[in-house]
Order: C-alpha cells, then sequence, then structure tokens
C-alpha cells in the first residue's frame, strides 16, 4: 500500500456543486453551494499532464491532488474548485493509487 504524506496536502480549496434551487417568484436559479472545504496538493503549469490525461482544450491547467476516502466526495463535471479566489471547472478525474487514497483533479479557469 502506498505512503502518503499528510504533510504535503498545503492548500485549502473549497469544493462546490452547480444546483438549482427556487427563487422567490417560484422558478429556478443555479447557485454554487460548498460541498465543502478540503487540504489539496496544486500543481501548476501541468499543460503535458493534461495532453497526458487526453485533455487538448485548456487555458491554465491546475492539477489538484486531494486525498479520497477521507474527503467521501464524488468529483464530477457539476463540482467546480475555488482556490484564492479563481474558480476552476473540473476537466477530468484519476484515481492515483487505484484504491481511493488519492485523486488527481484535472481543472481549468
Amino acid at each position: 500500500m502506498p505512503i502518503i504524506d499528510p504533510r504535503s496536502y498545503n492548500r485549502k480549496i473549497n469544493i462546490y456543486r452547480k444546483d438549482f434551487v427556487t427563487d422567490e417568484y417560484g422558478g429556478n436559479v443555479e447557485t454554487n453551494i460548498l460541498v465543502k472545504s478540503i487540504w489539496a496538493k496544486i500543481t501548476t503549469n501541468a499543460g503535458n499532464k493534461f495532453v497526458n490525461f487526453g485533455i487538448q482544450d485548456f487555458k491554465n491547467p491546475v492539477i489538484f491532488a486531494v486525498r479520497g476516502r477521507k474527503n467521501e466526495i464524488t468529483y464530477n463535471e457539476n463540482y467546480h474548485i475555488e482556490y484564492k479566489g479563481v474558480k476552476y471547472f473540473i476537466k477530468g478525474i484519476q484515481d492515483n493509487m487505484l484504491e481511493d487514497l488519492e485523486f488527481i483533479i484535472y481543472a481549468d479557469s
């Protein structure tokens, strides 16, 4: 079993889910709901890793490595990440250690 160094997760990020809520007029409004604030490892200038993963269209590629089982979040494209006031949209997710210990999230702003 691989060993994870918990000190390497040193950046606090917020995970948001896009959802629809009812407004005061009876219609639905799209809103972002905070799911959880978690610690992550961040890799910037990750264009070559995006291409290797199969993502060709990106502007500001950032890779977030987050702990898997501990966070209990099912990541998909309805979620986005906010870090230092910048919104990053999830483009792909990879189970890094095949045991849900660490997820690699490919995101673009």
